[in-house]
This record gives C-alpha cells, structure tokens and sequence, in this order.
C-alpha cells in the first residue's frame, strides 16, 4: 500500500509539473539575410513624353519576420538596392537618360500564410537616395529626391523554410524629380519588379505538445493524456482495466483490486461478490440478493425481476404470464385471428364459413359485373348485394373484402377497381353494415377469370369479389 500511495502522489505531481508545460504548436521569431533581382522603371506621368524600359539591377540585405499568429506574420526588412533606368528620349528632356540609382529600403512587409507552402505579400516601403551613376554625365545628386515612398504586393514559395522563394510588383507613389531645369509637369514614380531569394539563419517551428508530457503531438499516441516517452507518450498502461497499472499490478491479465495488489478477489462462483459477503457463494447471483440467483416464485424459468405474472406460471412468451383464450376454442389469443368468436383450428379460430354462405356469397359475386370505364352499380346489381346484406346481419362477427377488377382495355385500371369496390361498400354501408367489417382492394386488370379476347369474357373480368376474412 506504501509503494502505491507514492507511486500515485509522485503522479500527481508530474501531472501538476506537466500541466505548466503544455505546448501549443507556434512559430519562433526568424531571420537571415536575402538577395533578388530588379527589373526597374520610372513611369513618368503628367505632360512628359519620355518612356522607360524595364532596367535589371539587384538588391541584398536581411529580414526578421514575427509571427503573430498561426497565418499572419509581420516581416521588416533592411536592404541595399541598385535600381537601373534607361529612356529613349532626348537625354536633355528627362530625369535621368541611362544610369543607376543606389537605395537604402525598408519594406513592411504584411505576411498571411496558406498553410506552410505559400503566402501573399503586402506592404509599404521607404526608400532613402544613396548614390547614382549617370552614364551621360548630364545629372546632379541634387535632382533628386532623397526619400520615396512605395506599396508592393507579392507572393512566397515556402515562407517558412530554409531557402524561401519570393516574388513582388512594387508601385512608387512618390515623384523623384527634385529638378527645376525641367518645364514641363512630368512626374518620375519608381516601379519595380523584384524575384529572389531569402535564406533563413534562425528560427524554427515549436511543435505541439498537448498535454505537455514532454512528447511531441507528431509522436505522442496519446496526445491529450499525460503519459511517459517509453509508452510512445502514452500512461502506463492498465492491461485489465482494473484501475491499477501493470507497473503495480501484481495480475495484470486479470482485472482485480488494490487491495488484493490487482488481484481478483476470491469469489468461487464468479458472480462478482467477494466470498465472504455471498450468502450463496457456489450460486451465481446479484449483489440486490446478497449474491443469491433472482427467485422465481411460480416456478416457470422466469425470474421474478423479469416475469410480469411472478406468482402465476406462464412461457416465456408471454412475459411469464399464462396463455389465454377468451373465446374458449382451444386456441390460445396469440394465434387465434378470431380471439372474441369461437372457431375451429383449422380456420385459424375463426369459425367455419357455413356451405351456403360460401355459395351465396360466390354466386353474388358472378352477378356483380360492370359497363366499361364505370363504378356505378346497376340496379340488377342490387338484389345480389341485399342478399349479401342479410347474410352479413345474421353473422355480426364476420367480415368481408370486397376486391374490384378490370378488362385489360379499361383506362387508369387501379383507381377503377378500387372505386367499383368502394361503390359496392358504400351501398353495403348504407343498408346498416358497419364500415368497420368492410375491407376493399383494387387489383386492377391484373386477375382476370376469362381471357380478354372477347366482348363477353371482358365483362365477366370487369367485376367485383367477396372474401370472408372474419
């Protein structure tokens, strides 16, 4: 009991420690240094006519990038640039005909992230006058302004990686004509199309760890329990599920108890209540009977818990409850299709239809035909029906299916038989039958008594059928 009381306070308090520890996965502060390629012009706006092609040059410097969240980072960088222009137009009428100029930029850059493989680029930059080279010796330091400023756009290819491919279209907003020996209104806007390459020296990604057990979410298998790196981040493991690990269980295939060191209790009939508290201890029982099987009062296998006539013998069945048979035919309810009317087995306990019911009810049946695409009733039809209603009042426990048929040439034949047997049930309703003992079914032309090749063997198909059902 010592050992496992400290093993399970030494837990509390790795689980205490750990709980401090919990790691979620984040990004730590980079940086590193980077290099890219310009391809520069002045867009000149305003009543100038000049015209600039697009001038390689390059630029190098270093970057810190801040995480801020999972998909949003916020990156300075510091570089050195070499814009190149080159006009066409007289080298008198513009800023600078062919040359260089030297920047010192700072980029802002706005980083949101899609996943670890890209990421778009947005930001404004200033940009401060270093030097220039003017091939035609024609400009001064002085025509020039010694501040701009600009917006980019761009994207990156693994932003997060070593080597982080990057792309940017930058738009100048301010006009770098510091000169007053040009006229006319012309403005000079840098613009710029900047690709390269950032390499990162410092930083890296922090894996999760959920339950800051000291293992990685990548390689815990159990990542929100706290558990030990030998178990693959997982507990110590409880083989039997008894509440005890196997470090400390002496039966770890066996559930058991702490007090028996994760050993079963003794309990000789295996019903789960220790031996000392069984009062039937060789009888598998319940604890609610102090270890003694369920009684069964009445003796019918049943157990009383169970049995909804516990003092009256009856099968399973039935809930423990005795069969019954209230119409005292010999044929218990369950099976008797005519519980309340004494019948015979052979009828399924409903009584035996008498010889001439059966041909009554048959030779009505032959008599009730029908004109073509009709329900109504003729008024022949009525004399077989009225003998059908006798036989109806003089045995009130039977009932009846009334089933309507077609030709094969009658039109949207279902609902038409359906409606010659509801007609003929209306007119049997209205001579005092109750709705209650009358069934109807439509069987359309699907079970004709005659082929359907002649005149007279389509109107003995089109017809209606008594059926006794009780």
């Amino acid at each position: 009991m010592k050992k496992i009381f400290l093993l399970v306070l030494s837990g509390c308090i790795v689980g205490s420690m750990n709980s401090q520890n919990i790691v979620k996965e984040h990004y730590t502060v980079s940086g590193g240094l980077l290099g890219a390629a310009n391809f520069s012009q002045f867009r000149v706006t305003g009543t100038g006519t000049a015209d600039y092609n697009f001038e390689p040059g390059w630029s190098a410097g270093g970057w810190v990038n801040f995480p801020l969240s999972t998909g949003f980072s916020l990156e300075p960088q510091l570089m050195y640039s070499s814009y190149g222009y080159h006009s066409n137009a007289d080298a008198s009428s513009v800023l600078l005909k062919d040359g260089k100029i030297r920047y010192i930029s700072v980029p802002l850059i706005f980083k949101f992230h899609a996943g670890d493989k890209f990421a778009i680029t947005a930001g404004p930059q200033l940009d401060w006058f270093s030097s220039f080279e003017d091939r035609n010796n024609l400009a001064v330091e002085e025509d020039f302004k010694k501040t701009s400023f600009s917006a980019f756009g761009g994207l990156e290819i693994f932003p997060r990686g070593r080597v982080t491919v990057f792309g940017r279209y930058l738009f100048g907003f301010s006009n770098m004509d510091n000169s007053s020996s040009h006229s006319d209104a012309s403005k000079y806007k840098n613009q710029n199309i900047q690709a390269g390459l950032k390499l990162k020296l410092f930083g890296k990604k922090v894996e999760a760890d959920s339950d800051g057990d000291g293992v990685i979410d990548k390689s815990d298998k159990c990542p929100n329990e706290v558990g030990l790196a030998r178990y693959d981040g997982c507990p110590i493991p409880d083989t039997d599920k008894d509440g005890l690990n196997d470090e400390v269980d002496k039966c770890p295939n066996e559930p058991g108890t702490a007090k028996y060191n994760g050993c079963p209790v003794p309990d000789t009939d295996k019903d789960g209540i220790n031996d000392e508290n069984d009062k039937c201890p060789n009888q598998p029982g319940t604890a609610k009977y102090q270890g003694c099987p369920i009684p069964d009062s009445d003796g019918d296998g049943i157990n009383d818990e169970e049995d909804k006539c516990p003092s009256q013998a009856g099968p399973a069945s039935r809930n423990g409850c005795p069969v019954t048979d209230r119409d005292n035919d010999g044929i218990d309810d369950e099976t008797d299709k005519c519980p309340d009317v004494a019948g015979s087995k052979a009828n399924n306990g409903c009584p035996d239809v008498p010889a001439d019911v059966s041909k009554l009810i048959s030779s009505s049946s032959q008599r009730m035909t029908f004109t073509s695409n009709s329900a109504r009733l003729s008024s022949t039809a009525n004399t077989s029906l009225n003998k059908v209603v006798a036989v109806l009042k003089e045995h009130p426990e039977m009932r009846i299916r009334i089933e309507g048929h077609t030709d094969n040439m009658e039109k949207n034949a279902d609902n038409l038989s359906l409606q010659r047997a509801e007609a003929v049930k209306a007119y049997l309703i209205s001579k005092g039958i109750t709705e209650d003992r009358i069934e109807v079914q439509g069987f359309g032309s699907s079970t004709p008594i005659m082929d359907n090749n002649t005149t007279a063997n389509r109107t003995k198909n089109r017809r209606v059928e008594f059926k006794i059902v009780y």
